[in-house]
């Protein structure tokens, strides 16, 4: 199992395919043992991809301290260096979005190009500001606030999809409440995205950027991910067909995400 101690914690990741250097960074509550991994994508038949348990989760060291979306974007640029990577392409989906900002703010130099994925700037461009709040929602909550076309006709139309979903929300409550160190590390996390403010200074991100956001996202609805992109100077946005999570499905999605980051 690959760690590396950044920042004094000790990060398991992995690297896999071959080309470009991709960096990334999954969203809140995230391993690299998540169904929606990065490398369980197309990603890695065309890219260099470097993943990894942020602080908290999976086999990484989960701190007693308290961290910041910018710590997050420290580890990750740690990270990249001590695997020998000065320069590489950042994608972040969700709440790696926000720690991909920090990175591309904070180490400019690092960053080739840039995917900012279902994400928000922070502050006044948070966007509906629930995520302290997801261990209590219900099923119906849930599936609507990621996807607003899920609404209450459709939760009535569709029992099986929300006896599923309730059932995997309470598996993951149990486990997290069972394991103090992943508890502690998901509510770092939550914490860190509550304080999380980028928006007025995306201006100073000079990487070529795409955002993408979902016209059907209730967290990251369409005005939060366009008003970010109109930030960050010359960047190209997409609106597709989905809500905050399903992208992950769509390979005309994960097209664009490619086309983009083989531009030379």
């Amino acid at each position: 199992m690959p760690l590396a101690k950044i920042n004094s914690i000790k990060l398991h990741y992995e690297i896999r395919g071959t080309g470009p250097r991709v960096l990334f960074i999954h969203g809140i509550g995230a391993d690299l043992k998540h169904p929606m991994s990065i490398f369980n994508s197309p990603l890695p038949q065309y890219f260099t991809v470097l993943a990894f348990d942020p602080r908290g989760l999976g086999e990484s060291d989960s701190p007693t301290v308290s961290c910041s979306i910018a710590d997050l974007a420290d580890d990750a640029t740690g990270l990249a260096e001590a695997v020998g990577w000065d320069r590489y392409h950042v994608f972040g989906a969700s709440m790696g979005g926000m720690v991909a900002q920090e990175l591309a703010l904070r180490h400019p130099s690092a960053v080739d190009r840039l995917v900012l994925g279902v994400t928000n700037g922070g502050g006044a461009n948070s966007g509906p500001r629930v995520v302290d709040k997801l261990n209590e929602m219900s099923a119906t909550e849930k599936l609507k606030m990621s996807d607003i076309r899920k609404d209450e006709a459709w939760a009535t139309a569709n029992p099986e999809m929300v006896s599923r979903t309730e059932e995997q929300s309470r598996a993951a409550r149990e486990a997290l409440h069972a394991n103090p160190a992943l508890l502690r590390g998901f509510n770092n996390q939550v914490n860190a995205v509550l304080k999380h403010d980028t928006f007025d200074h995306l201006h100073r991100i000079k990487a070529p950027t795409l955002v993408f956001g979902g016209r059907y996202d209730g967290s990251c609805p369409p005005d939060i991910t366009r008003a970010m992109a109109n930030q960050i100077p010359g960047t190209r946005y997409e609106l597709l067909e989905s809500g905050h999570a399903d992208w992950f499905f769509d390979p005309t999605a994960w097209k664009m995400i490619t086309d983009f980051l083989l531009i030379t």
